[in-house]
């Protein structure tokens, strides 16, 4: 009687992870097959923020617009106020109110998306991080051109990718938005959590640590522990202080896989990385 409640308690579960993680697809499917409609850009707010005339309230999906370049890029957004847009909602309000969605201003037979021009003059790096979904994975590779071509943001180094060994130039980003390169050493499959480590010292290197979720999320799409072991990576998001430091991955798209491709942190360190 015994095995038998304990088979089943195990049926359950086992079936309740599956039926979760079908519920969480069909969402991140969802927020990113929202109807398009029609609105108008009617102001930029003090923090940046979209002003329209029918969502009112409303943020670009899958872009972060930093302090350093803030005024630069709402001075780029107004000079499209008053302009019709086509907009699509990605998700749902957050807390502030915000909705987060796509935007493409008209322009006759022309459309220009908003966010891939923010990104592309290098006045905003992609972040989906407070989003369910990264609805346009190509904003990846139109940072990776603006970073190559050192325009806005990308000009000082600041924002570049952090190459994993550079210890002490991490710790003073904890708490920063940062974008990360290096080989995975080793993964640490766990229940709820799988860990991507990148040293031999777990008190000083860096480490991801994804939720179990997203970890099933990746092995839909092929990915594995060991796939992943020796791999080339990078990945973003904010920086904590654990165990060294380490980034939180909710979102597959936050870490991209860099086989075959040079690593774009400190010019020095990338041959050492690469080998």
């Amino acid at each position: 009687m015994r095995i038998g409640i304990a088979l089943g308690i195990w049926a359950a579960s086992v079936l309740g992870a599956a039926a979760q993680e079908r519920v969480s697809s069909r969402m991140h499917a969802a927020a990113c097959t929202n109807e398009t409609r029609q609105d108008r850009l009617e102001a930029i707010s003090a923090e940046g923020e979209l002003i329209l005339g029918l969502e009112r309230l409303a943020r670009l999906a899958g872009v972060r617009i930093p302090e350093t370049h803030r005024q630069q890029a709402m001075d780029w957004l107004k000079a499209r106020i008053g302009q019709p847009l086509l907009v699509t909602a990605q998700g749902s309000r957050d807390r502030w109110g915000r909705m987060p969605l796509r935007a493409k201003l008209v322009q006759g037979s022309r459309t220009l998306d908003l966010s891939h021009g923010l990104v592309e003059a290098g006045l905003a790096l992609v972040d989906a991080s407070a989003d369910s979904a990264l609805c346009q994975p190509e904003l990846l590779a139109l940072e990776e051109t603006a970073r190559e071509r050192h325009l806005g943001l990308w000009a000082d180094g600041r924002y570049n990718p952090i190459p994993v060994d550079q210890a002490d130039r991490l710790k003073e980003r904890v708490g920063s938005f940062v974008i990360v390169e290096g080989r995975v050493r080793s993964v640490g499959e766990r229940k709820q959590k799988t860990y991507l480590n990148f040293g031999g010292h777990w008190a000083d290197d860096f480490t991801i640590i994804i939720p179990k979720r997203t970890w099933m999320r990746m092995a839909e799409r092929g990915l594995s522990a060991d796939s992943l072991k020796g791999s080339t990576l990078r990945a973003r998001g904010i920086l904590q202080s654990w165990q060294g430091t380490a980034l939180t991955v909710d979102l597959p798209e936050m870490i991209e896989l860099l086989e075959g491709r040079r690593l774009q942190g400190d010019r020095g360190e990338d041959k050492r990385l690469a080998r």
